[in-house]
Formats: structure tokens, C-alpha cells, sequence
């Protein structure tokens, strides 16, 4: 028989109000920056912002202010005993996760009834790829702070190893021609993945940058999210989601990305013995859209690059629907 106290309900129900408001602080936190989405949008479909800057803009992004917001982030934290073993987890599960979403896409790809067997790859390649990194650190950062988005920074190391491996071989999937994987593993050496190895030496280390130092990459780090989320806006105001999704292959394939992958990583890591916040990452990352790397490998080994686009922004579009959704309901279950 329980003891209670006059407070016991009243506790129960402070408790209750605590969760609601952090469920509502997490929503409240993805729609604002999934509106600034919407400012880029606007102001592409306005001739505000042309093709011309998109270009510059992406490099801005990609080649500064995005590896100077991971170095940020990695150079500021104070080492933690459960670092290095959270670090350790993320990189075997996520390697994990892409190991098995390959096998799924391959099994899958018997659904893909009118899809022309030169493009089944290119379809593979969507359902499994992540835009956990261009869309995924500003997002993550934003919502759930420097811990969480340090382990989707970890999560993003086996990601790039994924690119420039394994998808190239979904995206080769029924061409003769052989893929020319060492070159291929070169190109992953980008700034992310430096700035992340850098990071993790200065954090492993704990060398302390100069004061201004860490001013200024913060500063600079900072921009990354309003400006990823601006390019995403202007991207999805090129396309035509409406033709796109008469393309019924196309919008299995979406949906097998955006719901069943994410669906399958909670059902194999929940009862994993690992820390929850583990957990809450390996899931999350695997609500992210079609990453435009995929476009790019498309284009490079001459397959079908404009359905990697459309595959791109049809689950880019479906994800600013699903990922509040995810955050709130992740937020939940892991107490992030």
C-alpha cells in the first residue's frame, strides 16, 4: 500500500504540466525555424532571391559557417566521463543503421513497379539517404542544444562514410560500369568532417581556444541556421511538389524514407542497454529528408539526377510536416 501526502496529486500534476510544456517549448522552437523556410520561399518566388546567389550561398554555408558551427560547438564543451562511450555508440549504431537501410532498400525496390530498372538505384539512394547534416545540425542545435547536437555531429561521420561508399553503389545499381570508389572516398574528406575531426581533438584534449577565437566561431556558426533553412525555402520554390507526386513510385519511396526507416531505427535502438539521449539521436536522424548529395552523385555518374531532385524535395516538403511531429513526440518518450 503506497504512502501519499497531501502533495501527491498535486506533484503528479506538476509533473504532467512540466511535460506539456516541454513538448510545447520543442514544437514551438521547430515551427519557428521551419517558418524562416517559408521566408525563403517567399522571397524566391518574389525574384528577392535568384538562382544567381543560391550557388555562393550553398558554398557560404557548407565551406564556413557551417564547419565553424560544429568547431564551435565541439571546442566549447567540457569533457564529460560518458563522452567518449556515447561517441563510441553513435558511430556503431549509426554505421549500423546504414548497413541495414541499404539491405531494406534493396529488398524494397521489388515495390518499385514502373520504375525503370536504370533508376531503381537512384529510388535506393533516396529512401535511405539523410540531409542530417546541411538540414540536421542547424535543426538539431536549435531545438535540442549542444549535447544532442554534438552526437548527431558524431552520427554525420558514418553519414559522409555512407555517401561516398555505399551510395554509390545504389546509385550504380544495374549499370555495367564500375565506380571508382577510392576517388569516391576522397571527395569525403569536405570542411564538415574536418571541422569535426579538429573538434573532437580539441574536445579529447581539452585545449582551450582564446576567448576571441570561440567569439568568432560562434558568431559566424550562428548564421548557419537561418541561412540553411532560407536555401531549403528556395529550393522548394522551384519545384513542382504537385507534378511530382504523380510519380506513384516516387511517393513510396518517400514515404518508405520518411516513415518506415525512422519507424525501424525506434523499433531496433529502444531496447538497446544505451543512454537514452543515444537513442533519441539515432532516431531522429533518421527523420531527416533525401540529402541533395544524392542529386549531386546522381549527376556525377550520369544517372538520373532530376529524380533525385524531385525525391529531394517532395521528402523535404513531407518533412516540415513529420519532423516537429518527431521532435515532440521524441522529446517524450526520451525526456529530452
Amino acid at each position: 500500500m503506497g504512502f501519499s501526502t497531501p502533495f501527491t496529486g498535486y506533484e503528479q500534476n506538476f509533473s504532467n504540466a512540466n511535460e506539456r510544456l516541454s513538448m510545447l517549448t520543442v514544437f514551438s522552437k521547430v515551427i519557428v525555424i521551419f517558418a524562416i523556410v517559408a521566408v525563403g520561399f517567399f522571397c524566391k518566388r518574389k525574384g528577392i532571391l535568384t538562382d544567381a546567389v543560391e550557388g555562393p550561398l550553398v558554398d557560404l554555408l557548407l565551406l564556413v559557417t557551417c564547419p565553424l558551427m560544429v568547431l564551435s560547438s565541439l571546442a566549447s564543451r567540457t569533457l564529460e566521463p560518458g563522452t567518449l562511450p556515447k561517441t563510441l555508440m553513435v558511430l556503431g549504431i549509426s554505421m549500423g543503421y546504414f548497413i541495414i537501410a541499404m539491405a531494406v532498400s534493396f529488398g524494397l525496390k521489388g515495390l518499385l513497379k514502373n520504375t525503370p530498372k536504370e533508376d531503381l538505384g537512384v529510388m535506393m539512394a533516396i529512401m535511405t539517404s539523410l540531409n542530417s547534416g546541411f538540414m540536421g545540425f542547424p535543426v538539431t542545435k536549435a531545438i535540442f542544444g549542444d549535447d544532442m547536437f554534438f552526437l548527431i555531429v558524431i552520427h554525420n561521420i558514418s553519414l559522409n562514410i555512407y555517401f561516398y561508399s555505399m551510395a554509390i553503389i545504389q546509385i550504380n545499381y544495374g549499370h555495367e560500369e564500375s565506380s571508382n570508389l577510392k576517388s569516391a572516398l576522397k571527395s569525403a574528406i569536405n570542411p564538415n568532417i574536418i571541422a569535426a575531426f579538429v573538434g573532437l581533438i580539441i574536445l579529447f584534449t581539452q585545449i582551450k581556444l582564446p576567448e576571441p577565437a570561440l567569439e568568432f566561431t560562434k558568431m559566424l556558426g550562428d548564421v548557419t541556421t537561418p541561412l540553411s533553412m532560407i536555401i531549403v525555402g528556395m529550393r522548394l520554390a522551384k519545384s513542382n511538389i504537385m507534378s511530382i507526386i504523380k510519380n506513384r513510385d516516387l511517393v513510396l519511396t518517400s514515404c518508405i524514407s520518411m516513415f518506415l526507416m525512422p519507424c525501424l531505427v525506434f523499433l531496433l535502438v529502444n531496447w538497446l542497454p544505451v543512454p537514452n539521449d543515444v537513442k533519441m539521436i539515432a532516431v531522429w536522424a533518421s527523420c531527416f529528408p533525401c540529402a541533395v548529395v544524392v542529386v549531386t552523385l546522381a549527376a556525377k555518374y550520369k544517372r538520373n539526377a532530376t529524380l533525385a531532385a524531385e525525391g529531394m524535395a517532395l521528402t523535404t516538403s513531407m518533412s516540415l510536416v513529420l519532423l516537429p511531429i518527431a521532435a515532440t513526440i521524441l522529446s517524450s518518450i526520451y525526456g529530452a
